[in-house]
């Protein structure tokens, strides 16, 4: 660089700013850096400013910033060829980069670099000392940008942890609380959209008549809503300059667990400090914190709704709800789907449930059952099973019964107890079989058969303890009777209609026999609960 001719330079001034790299200091904030730089180039007479480009929120850890490729770009069109910075920190914090602009890319372009605090100007460089004082400050500004990094990781880390939200703008119908700008609280015109969109979908409607129902009314879409609020949001779902709610977005509100109180973040996450690629992180690796805020939607409509988005329901007329028992009925005969059928006979049509193994490919027995006669049977049993639920709830007759349970549980966990005790055994005598080995007092071919034999021990006392935790959730399970409750609200139903079938019924089988079975939610709690009423009973006739 000292053999340049050149006496006049262009100057252009570089900013950059970023509180990813811990930028916290005055002197670093963007008019703190131009005005040091101003102040050099009017001090210096061979210094012409040519512009002053500014790179605000963008790490220093690579290079891929606007300001900075649009600067190199004027390098290479001939209309810059000096940079000054504040310092090399300002210029980068990556010292492969850095060190391959300021020793390669600089000086083969012709272009003249100063770093003003940190006394470096390539025109006027010493040799000796910068060949190992640049690239030296280069590592320690690379080191503190790794370690900010580090630091800002781990404190995000336990903020998620704690429940505390580090988001920059809140989910449709939730807003950050004004007092504690960490926690989320109802936006009450947002969260009654939330709510029709889950009643809708409840009701049998599709997320595309959905969609086309919130945009026919006139309700924002997120985006926009978010932004009528004066927030500055913007995403890659955008494709006009007004959107239009569509089937997307419906969907994300309905699969999210945020509007039921559970807070999930952590999901994505960057290789390094260096590489700012998305990953997607492995779900057991998420922070997520039941009951951490208050819920738009019931716990019980949220599942619901998961149930009927994993159905494969058939697609209803446009604008029109899905039929009745769409999704959830089977043949009894082969499993496969039970498909509705019109059939015409004179002026009138009449609906049957055939099986779709045998209209599609004769690979089952051709029986069908009218809708009407399937409505009728589900009802007179879905009321039958209601008052079933209902005397079983009769607290006279259960508090025996959790008696018992209670004392069941405790008998469970003692045998646990014992099986762990021989699991933490087995693995005490498998640890002191090697030492018993290196000190002589087993040959190789005891130490195989003790190795084989305490093995063969923990796995089948680990098997055994699994099987008795099963036991136990199944015990839990029973135990929460909150599950009656919503049998409880549907006492007094005269008539079906899709909320109540899909809140209530897994699956309808039909048989070729006309015979129907049914499959009710917590089945198995049911059947647990009446099983241990009958013991209670039986007990008390013991007794």
């Amino acid at each position: 660089m000292k053999n340049l001719k050149t006496q006049v330079w262009n100057a252009c001034g570089y900013v950059r700013l970023s509180r990813e790299d811990g930028d916290k200091e005055e002197s670093n904030s963007v008019t703190g850096q131009k005005d040091l730089i101003r102040d050099y180039l009017s001090r210096h007479e061979d210094l012409h400013e040519r512009g002053m480009k500014v790179d605000d929120g963008f790490t220093g850890s690579n290079f891929q910033r606007p300001a900075f490729q649009e600067m190199m770009g004027e390098v290479k069109a001939g209309k810059i060829n000096c940079i000054v910075v504040k310092d090399l920190s300002r210029f980068g914090r990556n010292h492969l980069e850095a060190g391959e602009y300021i020793e390669r890319i600089f000086p083969f372009l012709g272009v003249r670099f100063i770093a003003i605090n940190d006394h470096y100007d390539s025109l006027h460089s010493q040799a000796e000392s910068d060949e190992i004082l640049v690239p030296f400050k280069n590592l320690i500004n690379e080191a503190y940008c790794r370690d900010t990094s580090i630091k800002i990781r781990s404190q995000l880390e336990i903020k998620r942890q704690r429940g505390d939200f580090i988001g920059s703008f809140t989910v449709f119908g939730y807003q950050k609380d004004p007092a504690d700008r960490h926690k989320l609280v109802i936006d009450e015109y947002a969260a009654d959209v939330v709510r029709d969109i889950f009643n809708w979908k409840l009701d049998g409607i599709s997320a595309l008549d959905i969609a086309a129902k919130l945009t026919a009314s006139g309700i924002p879409t997120p985006m926009d809503y978010k932004q009528s609020l004066g927030m500055r949001y913007n995403t890659s779902f955008r494709i006009k300059e007004k959107s239009v709610w569509d089937a997307a977005m419906v969907l994300r509100i309905l699969k999210n667990p945020v509007y039921i109180g559970v807070l999930e973040q952590g999901r994505i996450t960057t290789p390094s400090y260096k590489v700012k690629r998305i990953v997607q992180k492995p779900r057991d690796e998420w922070a997520v914190i039941e009951n951490n805020h208050e819920p738009i939607i019931d716990k019980f409509d949220f599942e619901t709704t998961q149930r009927v988005l994993a159905m494969d329901t058939r697609t209803a007329q446009a604008g029109q709800p899905v039929e009745l028992f769409s999704g959830i009925t089977y043949c009894g005969e082969c499993g496969g789907a039970m498909i509705r059928k019109t059939v015409p006979y004179g002026k009138k049509k009449y609906v049957y449930y055939v099986c779709a193994n045998h209209k599609e490919r004769r690979a089952c027995y051709p029986h069908s059952l009218r809708t009407e006669a399937l409505e009728n049977i589900v009802l007179e049993a879905l009321q039958a099973h209601i008052q079933e639920v209902c005397d079983l709830e009769d607290l006279s007759k259960l508090a025996d019964s959790a008696q018992l349970q209670q004392a069941k549980m405790r008998k469970l966990q003692a045998r646990l107890d014992k099986k762990q005790e021989e699991i933490d055994r087995m693995h005490t005598l498998l640890r002191s079989l090697y030492e018993n080995l290196a000190d002589g007092i087993l040959d190789q071919d005891e130490y195989k058969d003790l190795k084989k034999t305490y093995t063969q021990r923990r796995e089948e006392a680990e098997q055994r303890a699994e099987l008795l935790r099963e036991e136990m959730d199944r015990e839990s399970a029973s135990m929460d009777t909150s599950w009656m409750e919503q049998f409880r609200h549907c006492r007094n139903i005269i008539a079906l209609d899709r909320r109540l079938v899909v809140s209530l019924i897994v699956r309808v089988i039909i048989f070729r026999d006309k015979r129907v079975e049914i499959v009710y939610r917590w089945q198995n709690e049911f059947d647990l609960q009446r099983d241990l009423l009958r013991m209670a009973q039986a007990e008390r006739q013991v007794g």
